[in-house]
């Protein structure tokens, strides 16, 4: 679509329950009012509630493109790249995870680099291994206010190194970090939306709110 994003090669993830009770899958991705809606400049904005229907081993309800391009972790060169605005965090944590590189194949319940915007500053969570909370956190841009455009990029080198950048006005952070050994040659995918994190809130008006200007998966 012409200015748009383009949805082609995304399936996603809506905090409706499908079938069996868990969050539904629509493939391929398609606008699914109210939880992603296109606005008249081609951008797409996703919400999702604190309460709604989560996948099988969250607790948290989201609305997420889940790419259906699976790579073998470190083989890489694979980017993901966007344009995008917060609107609404949850009120309790301010937490939502933006984008990330998640597991895929026989790992696929397991979160790999996750991309975080909280309280307005960015920063990336890698798990060191496929079981566990141990991680490392890579800050980004820090004091980027609701309401503002910003873009991040997430990288897998295909030299055992990943590269995450940001950049809100004349603030540009980029850092580098090892692909950890639990994960390299894992089969892994990009997934990117609004995976809210509200701890404890029964308000179905309570969650996230993200528009996005551009998404683009390359090889570059």
């Amino acid at each position: 679509e012409a200015g748009g994003i383009d949805l082609d090669g995304w399936k996603l993830t809506i905090p409706e329950a499908g079938d069996d009770g868990k969050a539904a899958i629509i493939e391929p991705a398609e606008t699914t009012p109210p939880w992603l809606t296109r606005n008249p400049d081609g951008s797409l904005t996703f919400w999702a509630p604190a309460v709604g229907a989560t996948t099988k081993n969250s607790q948290h309800p989201r609305t997420e493109l889940v790419s259906l391009t699976n790579w073998a972790a470190g083989s890489g060169p694979h980017t993901l790249q966007t344009s995008l605005s917060v609107a609404q965090v949850p009120r309790d944590s301010k937490d939502i995870i933006l984008g990330q590189i998640h597991g895929a194949g026989d790992i696929n319940s397991v979160p790999y680099v996750m991309l975080h915007y909280q309280g307005g500053n960015l920063r990336v969570v890698v798990k060191n291994g496929r079981e566990g909370d141990s991680a490392r956190t890579y800050p980004l841009v820090t004091g980027i206010p609701l309401g503002q455009r910003f873009d991040f990029t997430i990288s897998d080198l295909g030299n055992g190194n990943m590269i995450f950048s940001a950049t809100y006005g004349a603030q540009t952070l980029r850092v580098t970090a090892p692909i950890p050994a639990a994960f390299t040659g894992a089969d892994v995918r990009f997934q990117v939306g609004d995976y809210q994190l509200a701890k404890d809130s029964d308000d179905p008006t309570d969650g996230g709110r993200v528009t996005f200007y551009r998404v683009d998966e390359g090889k570059t």
